[in-house]
C-alpha cells in the first residue's frame, strides 16, 4: 500500500472498530460466478476512457484526468452489473457493495499495489477499521494502466486477518478460466431410444 505521513492521521482505538475478518475461500465463492462481468466492465471503461480522452486533448494533460474520468467510469460500468450496489461513505469516494463486502476501486501502481491518498478515512480503511456499526470487510478492486493506459491487470484484495497482509486474486485469470470451462464442458449424448420390438414391427409394415 502506498501510504505517506502516516502520523498525520493517527486516532485512537475508541473511534474505531475492527471490521469482520475476509476469508479466502469465502471471497472466492462470492466473486468467482461474476470475475467476467467485472473484468469486462473494467475493460469497457478502459476503452470509454481512451474514446473520451481523444476528444479531449487539452483537458488529458491535467494531472487529475486520468484518474478522476476514468475511476467515474468504472464505477458507472460495474453499476450496471446485477448485484452491485453503490453507497457513498464521504463525498470523494464511491463504495461498491457487493454481498457482505465492501468494494474499494483502486488504480494500481507498477508494482501491483493499490494508490491510497493518505486521508483518516482511506488510513481506516486500509487497516480494516470502521466507525459505528459498519463492520463489512473492505476489498480493494485493483485496475492497472499499461505505458498507453490500456487496462492490463484487474484483482480483487482481500486482508487476511490483522496481518496487515494484503493478498490479490487475478480477476483477469479467473474470468478467463471461467470461460475456458464453459467452452469445454462436454456435450451430452443424446439419449438412446429403446424400440419395443412390436412397435418396431408395426413401422416396418406401414412403411411398405
Amino acid at each position: 500500500m502506498n501510504l505517506r505521513n502516516l502520523d498525520r492521521f493517527l486516532f485512537s482505538d475508541e473511534e474505531m472498530n475492527p471490521r469482520q475478518n475476509a476469508v479466502r475461500d469465502e471471497v472466492l465463492t462470492a466473486f468467482t460466478p461474476m470475475a467476467s462481468s467485472l473484468v469486462t466492465k473494467i475493460i469497457e471503461a478502459g476503452d470509454n476512457y481512451l474514446e473520451f480522452a481523444e476528444n479531449h486533448p487539452v483537458a488529458r494533460q491535467e494531472s487529475t484526468f486520468p484518474s478522476s474520468t476514468l475511476h467515474g467510469l468504472i464505477i458507472e460500468k460495474l453499476s450496471e452489473i446485477e448485484g452491485i450496489r453503490l453507497t457513498k461513505p464521504s463525498k470523494r469516494n464511491t463504495i461498491i457493495e457487493i454481498g457482505s463486502y465492501k468494494v474499494w476501486v483502486k488504480k494500481l501502481d507498477e508494482r501491483g499495489l493499490p494508490w491510497v491518498n493518505d486521508t483518516k478515512s482511506s488510513v481506516k480503511r486500509i487497516n480494516q477499521k470502521a466507525e459505528g456499526e459498519d463492520v463489512m470487510p473492505v476489498l480493494i478492486l485493483g485496475y492497472q494502466l499499461n505505458q498507453i493506459e490500456h487496462i492490463s491487470q484487474v484483482t480483487l484484495s482481500y486482508m487476511e486477518g490483522d496481518q496487515h497482509l494484503w493478498a490479490p486474486i487475478d480477476l483477469g485469470d479467473m474470468a478467463a478460466n471461467n470461460q475456458i470451462a464453459s467452452m469445454t464442458v462436454p456435450a451430452t449424448e443424446e439419449p438412446v431410444v429403446a424400440v419395443k420390438p412390436g412397435k418396431q414391427r408395426g413401422k416396418e409394415k406401414a412403411a411398405i
